[in-house]
């Protein structure tokens, strides 16, 4: 019994020790399966997330696709905007410059022009003042050549006249018989003369003949038959011409210093608007530099507002006139044409006598 006992109490220690050793290797081994099943599902994980983040990448990219095209095309588009911004701006630089110097020659050709004839015309001038003088004047051994040469002069005009009257027998009753060339009223009926057709020229600048007549014969008391009457009409008519002339010179002036404002940028047209001609032919222009030379003979107490304002338009009129031709005789004609401004004005003459004033230019109007 007791032997029984012991082989019963060894089996049960040895089966214990093996279930406790299977027990032990189960335990390891399920561990075991458990640590590599949990990092196999570790990596399936670790797979499946990065599978899920690149899907999420192909999303991101697939969805940020067209919106880079249209960022891409509006920089595009914006770059060629300024592209063509920057053409145009270059053509129109390129143009400007070439319209500055098609504009810059054809001022010089003008001026060249101008130049050219106004010299032609003091060729022309001094050809006319340069008559030749007999060789007997100097021998004086012919009188009556040389006061057919004085009635063209009239600096020696009345000496002329004395000695043809006296070689004629026939005392002029208008001049005394002096050895003086000129008596004090001589002097002072010149510069009468002078005043008078100053005061004419503001009214016509193409006056008729039996004008000239009319002021000889009340200033000289000559008829205009007479050689003198001719003689003195003759050298107004060449005042008449130098008035005209020096007229031209002072707008062309005026003319060159308005073209150097407008290509100075200061002004919105190539053309002079009749704001612009007003304020740069103001009245100061007009009576210190464009009609200076003739207003001197007006008594300014006695001419009215409406004679001034008159002047005022047919000096800018002129300016415009100028401004377009280029040609002398054209710019003569067309400033001829507007003597219908100022023929019928009142220019009183510093002297007082307003001979010119008086005149009636057309007889049969």
């Amino acid at each position: 019994m007791t032997k029984r006992r012991g082989v019963t109490e060894k089996d049960k220690a040895t089966k214990a020790a093996k279930t406790t050793k299977t027990i032990r290797t189960y335990v390891a081994n399920s561990s075991r399966d458990y640590n590599k099943e949990r990092d196999e599902r570790r990596e399936e994980g670790s797979e499946h997330e990065q599978d899920n983040l690149h899907g999420q990448d192909v999303d991101i990219g697939e969805d940020m696709l067209p919106e880079q095209e249209e960022r891409n095309i509006e920089k595009e588009r914006r770059e060629n905007e300024k592209k063509e911004m920057e053409r145009r701006d270059k053509e129109r630089r390129e143009k400007e410059r070439r319209e500055k110097e098609r504009r810059e020659k054809e001022r010089r050709e003008r001026d060249r022009r101008e130049k050219d004839k106004e010299q032609e015309e003091n060729e022309n001038d001094e050809s006319e003042s340069e008559e030749e003088i007999p060789v007997q004047f100097g021998a004086m051994t012919n009188q009556l050549q040389i006061c057919n040469w004085l009635v063209l002069h009239p600096s020696v005009l009345h000496l002329a006249n004395k000695m043809l009257d006296a070689s004629t027998k026939q005392p002029s009753t208008n001049l005394p018989l002096t050895t003086s060339t000129s008596s004090p009223s001589d002097n002072d009926n010149y510069r009468l003369i002078d005043e008078e057709m100053k005061c004419l020229f503001l009214r016509t600048r193409n006056p008729p003949d039996h004008a000239f007549d009319k002021i000889t014969q009340k200033i000289f008391g000559h008829d205009a038959y007479q050689s003198v009457a001719k003689s003195i009409n003759e050298r107004y008519h060449k005042s008449f011409s130098d008035y005209r002339y020096q007229l031209k010179n002072v707008l062309s002036t005026l003319v060159k210093e308005f073209r150097q404002i407008v290509e100075s940028g200061y002004t919105e047209s190539s053309d002079p608007t009749d704001e612009e001609v007003n304020n740069f032919i103001s009245r100061e222009v007009v009576l210190k530099r464009i009609l200076s030379r003739y207003v001197s003979a007006i008594d300014f107490t006695k001419l009215s507002e409406t004679s001034l304002d008159k002047l005022i338009e047919f000096s800018r009129k002129c300016f415009k006139i100028v401004w377009v031709e280029t040609e002398s005789a054209n710019i003569k004609e067309k400033v001829k044409e507007l003597d219908v401004i100022t023929e019928d004005l009142e220019i009183p003459s510093r002297s007082g006598r307003n001979i010119a004033s008086s005149l009636k230019l057309h007889l049969f109007s």
